[in-house]
């Protein structure tokens, strides 16, 4: 599958696909854990994009990504919001680059890695 974003070896499993998402560890006997403190500041910011907080759960991750630009701007502010950096922006798309702290993205807002990943996937269409 070709993705878009950067698939970051920590990100946490249970993330929908795309390029907003939350890492998390492998303990050894192989179970995932988010890196989130389930402080509840990420999910009051954006609610409809990560999984609540419930007895059930206690993990946080993004159970779709952000579509509208309403969504974008939950998504960016849960980013901001979360003391421990396990929510992360795996995207190149300068106006959300521009809405983070460039250490919450894996694609800063310069460089050649950034030059290299937009002229990769997001070559203009000649014709």
């Amino acid at each position: 599958m070709e993705h878009d974003h950067y698939l970051h070896p920590q990100r946490f499993p249970k993330n929908a696909e795309g390029p907003f998402y939350t890492t998390g560890s492998q303990l050894r006997n192989g179970i995932w854990c988010s890196d989130c403190m389930s402080c509840e500041l990420p999910e009051n910011e954006a609610p409809s994009l990560l999984a609540p907080l419930t007895n059930n759960n206690s993990d946080t991750y993004f159970v779709r990504q952000p579509v509208t630009g309403d969504d974008i701007d939950q998504a960016c502010a849960a980013i901001n919001v979360c003391c421990t950096g396990a929510l992360r922006y795996g995207g190149c798309d300068p106006g959300i680059l521009a809405k983070l702290d460039p250490s919450r993205c894996d694609y800063p807002k310069s460089g050649r890695l950034y030059k290299l990943f937009r002229s990769l996937f997001f070559r203009k269409n000649d014709g």
